[in-house]
């Protein structure tokens, strides 16, 4: 094996047994091995987790590919706010980040605010409400979902569009608890933790609907949607164990034991094929939507959090935000902070211009 170590990390050469007598093959080894040192920027690049996957050459060399280096290798972190007590996963939604958290729990001084993706002061929509919004997106639309609006202007569910207006939807009422909440392209689901089942109510408002039956002995910690199933994430703490449970989001299906690891699965995430998590250790893994087979990512990471797009899953190594592609073709620190944010989930979001952290007074961001 040929390896190089890169500012962004290893990536590897390998080849497959070859019959040959001609010296070109090693030749042609250490001109492919040139080829990958286009590493991704970053001075502190940790190393990326045991993952390699290939693409074949013509020579029947196999070569771990590499996605295309992001800020076009040079990435600058930029500072958008600095605000108190955050505490909730941040959004960008058009030519904003939205963001929600609370001064202090003990009264009502939960807040709701955006600030401009190019920086510049951050203005605050909503103040003195009893529990932060939890922000959401379903790739085409943003919501924030606010447990208790009393008399903010907001409603339970509201959109939040592009051109930054928001607007309460009707018909959606608080008779379900909406403090675990996921949405999917028609519908806004909750989490009832008195029994861990699952609601549904229409994105254009309507009655709550039981869409899951309940789980026995289990304390629920979050929920996701795709296209056809829901996922709901419930920590058996008797047997210190974590379960993603998995269930038809038609036909009030009682859902089924998916994936289980020991100790507490956090930060839930998905693509078309896999979902993303992490744990209280260090570990980050994936594992397969239809198998769930389990894959073991990474075990350094200093924080609960991971998000993914299209080609890489984010994450912190140590002090360093990295970006990891996901055909193994390598990592890339996109910055390194001074101190990771605390042991928290979800402080991670990406879309298609930039990545965006915040730790509990300031949002970061690095644009691609």
């Amino acid at each position: 094996m040929i390896m190089k170590k890169c500012e962004d990390g290893f990536r590897s050469l390998r080849t497959k047994a070859l019959v040959s007598r001609k010296l070109s093959h090693s030749v042609s080894v250490l001109f492919l091995a040139a080829a990958l040192s286009g590493c991704g920027a970053g001075g502190e690049g940790g190393e990326p987790s045991d993952i390699q996957t290939t693409a074949r050459g013509e020579d029947r060399l196999e070569l771990v590919s590499s996605c295309t280096p992001l800020c076009s290798g040079s990435c600058t972190p930029v500072q958008l706010a600095q605000v108190s007590g955050l505490d909730k996963p941040i959004l960008p939604v058009g030519n904003d980040v939205y963001f929600a958290g609370a001064i202090t729990y003990e009264a009502s001084y939960s807040y709701f605010g955006r600030v401009s993706r190019q920086g510049g002061s951050s203005v605050l929509l909503a103040q003195n409400l009893q529990r932060p919004p939890t922000l959401l997106s379903n790739g085409t639309s943003a919501y924030a979902v606010v447990p208790y609006p009393r008399n903010s202007g907001l409603g339970h569910l509201n959109e939040i569009k592009p051109d930054g207006s928001i607007t309460p939807v009707p018909g959606v009422d608080g008779s379900r608890s909406v403090s675990i909440t996921a949405v999917d392209a028609t519908k806004l689901y909750a989490l009832d933790l008195s029994n861990e089942t699952v609601w549904s109510t229409p994105l254009t408002g309507g009655a709550w609907t039981q869409a899951t039956g309940p789980i026995p002995n289990t304390a629920g910690r979050s929920v996701r949607a795709d296209n056809t199933h829901l996922y709901i994430v419930a920590d058996d703490v008797a047997k210190n164990e974590s379960i993603v449970w998995k269930a038809p989001k038609q036909g009030l299906a009682t859902p089924t034991r998916f994936i289980t690891l020991p100790g507490s699965i956090v930060s839930l995430t998905m693509d078309d094929t896999d979902l993303y998590f992490a744990d209280r250790t260090g570990g980050i893994y994936k594992a397969s939507k239809s198998s769930g087979a389990v894959t073991r990512l990474a075990s350094t990471a200093t924080n609960l959090s991971i998000t993914v797009d299209a080609e890489r899953y984010y994450w912190f190594n140590g002090a360093a935000l990295t970006a990891t592609c996901k055909n193994g073709g390598g990592s890339q620190v996109l910055a390194t902070v001074s101190a990771p944010p605390a042991r928290i989930p979800e402080v991670i979001a990406v879309d298609a211009e930039g990545v965006y952290w915040r730790n509990s007074s300031q949002i970061w961001k690095v644009a691609k």
